[in-house]
């Protein structure tokens, strides 16, 4: 995403417009409903019709749909009705409005819903996998994990079968790896559907950053991608390391860890966000505020909601007023309804 000038979406006087990170009002208050943009491009809503604007506010494609969804690989899934299409850049029809459901487009294919059934198109709108699956996820590396038959299996970009209908959950592939279930224990396995960690895990995540949480005996540590103990399980619940950190849980509290296994936030909080520019979203009794990496606080905990931090700005809300501050906590647009 590309977040150079962002804006963000602010409602006053009943009305969405959009302000700068200075906290000047860029366009106009005149949606009934407004998004965050992604990209150049952002999602907003007049009398319940939908399209999307560029940063001038400017509508590049018409409020006259019943739902949008995102760009991602140049489409856009469109509700007309109760059924789903695509759209291109440009607003051009890509693909009729036919499918009950309509997904995002990753990899060159979008799954769909038929009926009952799923399958897949491509960016022109050829049916490549026809619907014939009762659930199917997105491609990841080249595979996506679909149900047949109550087991999933994982076929490639033409609907072939590479890995067979034996697993009763499978996730989707990351840097070769995916984690399965069988007969309620995980383990993982490469994209020839090898087993490569043995299926022993009552939980397993994803990979991030070279460790995979797994909970062993009602206790949560991490895995190497070999399968060794990295971090031993003594905690009640544990999260993806990202930028060298991982949230963990003890006696109901959460705090971080390092790729150690070190304590580096204690956990004497009731919740925590992942870390966006250097300071985290911590939930301090009912409230939120924002600590730093060792655990200090930064930003009194005062709000019901705080978001990740992005260009220097968060979104904050306290009930239904909403609100944006920078990384001084001072407010660059005052909380409004």
């Amino acid at each position: 995403m590309n977040n150079e000038n962002n804006l963000y979406p602010v409602k006053f006087k009943k009305r969405y417009g959009y302000i700068n990170r200075e906290g000047n009002v860029v366009i106009e208050n005149k949606f009934n409903y407004a998004q965050e943009f992604e990209g150049d491009l952002a999602i907003v809503g007049i009398d319940n019709k939908y399209g999307f604007i560029n940063k001038a506010g400017e509508f590049v494609i018409e409020p006259k749909y019943d739902e949008v969804m995102p760009f991602n690989e140049g489409l856009a899934a469109i509700k007309v009705g109760h059924k789903n299409g695509y759209i291109n850049l440009s607003g051009k029809l890509i693909v009729e409005p036919k499918y009950e459901e309509a997904n995002f487009f990753i990899e060159g294919r979008a799954a769909v819903k038929s009926g009952y059934m799923w399958g897949y198109i491509d960016s022109e709108g050829t049916e490549i996998v026809p619907p014939k699956y009762l659930d199917a996820n997105d491609y990841s590396e080249g595979l996506a994990a679909v149900q047949i038959g109550g087991k999933i299996a994982y076929i490639d970009k033409d609907g072939k079968v590479i890995i067979d209908a034996i697993y009763d959950y499978a996730n989707e592939f990351y840097s070769g790896i995916a984690s399965v279930c069988s007969k309620g224990k995980y383990g993982y396995i490469n994209k020839s559907g090898e087993i490569i960690i043995p299926l022993r895990y009552n939980v397993c995540d994803q990979f991030n950053e070279g460790l995979a949480a797994v909970e062993i005996r009602e206790k949560y540590g991490y895995i190497d991608n070999a399968g060794d103990i990295i971090i031993k399980p003594e905690f009640e619940w544990a999260g993806k390391f990202y930028e060298g950190i991982a949230v963990i849980c003890e006696n109901e509290k959460y705090g971080c860890i390092d790729k150690s296994g070190n304590i580096t936030i204690p956990t004497n909080f009731e919740d925590i966000d992942i870390i966006s520019e250097g300071l985290i979203a911590a939930q301090i009794g009912d409230l939120w505020g924002y600590i730093d990496c060792l655990g200090e606080i930064i930003i009194d905990p005062i709000f019901e909601e705080a978001y990740e931090f992005t260009q220097g700005i968060a979104r904050v809300e306290i009930g239904k007023r909403i609100g944006y501050i920078n990384k001084l906590g001072e407010y660059i647009w005052k909380l409004q309804a």
